[in-house]
């Protein structure tokens, strides 16, 4: 009769050892170091939250104020939002958070040898109030992650219908909406959605096809990479990048824009009649406007790695623009006059004329006409070579204003074949300002940028195709 109530009372035994195994190694490691038994199990009552803070430092007050840290940091776990900056006043001058029905309810301090201060702390929390903050946050991070899922479902449309740098963006707009906020799954996270946007963007490649390097014309290509298939990358946004020269002679960096649009190529023709005449053209992904937004919202190190893989989906395309006159013998001649209507000896207009056309490979011997008018000009130049520049500028208006002069002069310069004297361009009136200390200093200055204009407006005319 004894042996049924024995073996139950056994079960009863071993079940209550199994479920307090747990408790029992708490006890006896908090008996073994000798604290309180609630620092590694707080016993929780019903419809309460325990935490249990830690702080370590040399000074007793610093210890404390590390162990009010270390509850807030669980508290902001536990609820999904950092509300370090939000309570960490209330904590630790009050010993209670109104807002979660915070209190304090257990302190203990250890000091080992003066040399630190271990300070635990036990806050005890009303349920209901954590849960109600924990509800709000996790509503909210719901919310957003439905947002998120159909920005990838439209990159997944994008992407299915070759639209790479489209799903790009959409990928890079969910990395920002991810940023700096918790997330359910790993999936959702800023550094997920950036490594997909990054792997899209390694996938990139370019290429070119019907080079004319003569006229800087070319067919630019964007593909994905595949193993079997390399599909044509449609809507995509490309820079080509060059150097070009103004009307004064002054170099810069230039840039136009072109889409892959629909064919998934386009052809680049040098619009910028400024381009330099042998130079390379750089063909770039422009993920410009989106890489802004991203800088706003992301880390700088997490849009470097974005730029680093932008900048690496580039081509170059080297060229040397031949003129229409290459191989012919050219001839010029720019006449000065004065204000008054009377030929004055000099040549600043038709030396940084020949100059400049010297930058663009145009080679132009400089002669010294007597008459005046084009017609006589043909006439004493005859067949002596193919082509001829003829020019005149003059000074149109001077004054003097406090110190300084200013000289307005104008002109113009035609291109005229010397075999049957018809004119092949004209600059037709170029006006330009000078200024300076002297008279003679304010129209040195407005003849040179004179000629300067003049070769830039035939050196377009020259090399247009």
């Amino acid at each position: 009769m004894k042996r049924p109530f024995l073996k139950a009372s056994l079960v009863l035994l071993l079940s209550l050892m199994l479920i307090s195994c747990s408790s029992l190694s708490s006890l006896v490691r908090a008996q073994v170091e000798g604290l309180p038994s609630w620092i590694y199990s707080p016993q929780q009552r019903s419809g309460e939250v325990a935490f249990v803070g830690k702080g370590t430092a040399p000074v007793n007050y610093n210890a404390r104020l590390l162990a009010y840290e270390s509850i807030l940091d669980q508290i902001s776990t536990y609820v999904g939002e950092d509300i370090y900056d939000t309570y960490y006043r209330e904590l630790t001058t009050t010993n209670a958070i109104t807002d979660f029905g915070l209190t304090i309810a257990s302190e203990h301090t250890v000091s080992e040898g003066r040399v630190n201060f271990d300070v635990y702390l036990l806050a005890r929390m009303d349920e209901s109030l954590l849960g109600g903050k924990r509800t709000s946050v996790y509503n909210e991070m719901i919310e957003r992650e439905q947002a998120i899922e159909a920005l990838l479902e439209k990159a997944d449309q994008a992407y299915r219908s070759n639209d790479d740098t489209g799903a790009i963006k959409q990928y890079l707009d969910a990395a920002i909406m991810a940023a700096r906020n918790p997330s359910s799954e790993k999936k959702y996270e800023s550094e997920t959605l950036l490594a997909k946007a990054i792997s899209f963007i390694d996938s990139l490649q370019f290429s070119l096809r019907n080079p004319v390097s003569s006229e800087a014309r070319v067919t630019v290509y964007l593909r994905r990479k595949s193993r079997l298939l390399s599909p044509k990358v449609l809507n995509a946004a490309i820079n080509a990048t060059f150097q070009a020269r103004n009307s004064l002679s002054e170099t810069y960096s230039d840039f136009l824009q072109f889409n892959t649009a629909s064919e998934g190529y386009f052809l680049f023709i040098p619009y910028n009649h400024g381009l330099i005449k042998d130079g390379e053209i750089n063909f770039s992904l422009d993920l410009s406007k989106t890489i802004a937004k991203l800088e706003k919202s992301l880390s700088p190190e997490q849009v470097d790695g974005v730029k680093k893989a932008v900048s690496a989906i580039s081509i170059t395309f080297p060229y040397t623009l031949t003129s229409t006159v290459s191989g012919k013998s050219v001839l010029s001649e720019i006449q000065e006059f004065s204000l008054e209507g009377a030929l004055v000896n000099g040549d600043h207009a038709l030396r940084v004329f020949i100059q400049e056309l010297g930058l663009n490979n145009i080679m132009v011997q400089e002669i010294n006409l007597k008459p005046i008018e084009i017609e006589d000009q043909l006439s004493q130049i005859g067949r002596d070579a193919d082509l001829a520049f003829l020019g005149s500028v003059g000074v149109a208006s001077q004054q003097q204003v406090q110190e300084r002069w200013v000289v307005v002069a104008s002109g113009n310069v035609g291109l005229y074949d010397l075999n049957n004297r018809a004119l092949l361009f004209d600059t037709l009136s170029v006006e330009t300002v000078g200024l300076g200390e002297t008279r003679d200093q304010a129209q040195s200055v407005a003849f040179s940028r004179f000629g300067s204009i003049a070769a830039y407006l035939q050196s377009a005319w020259l090399f247009k195709r």
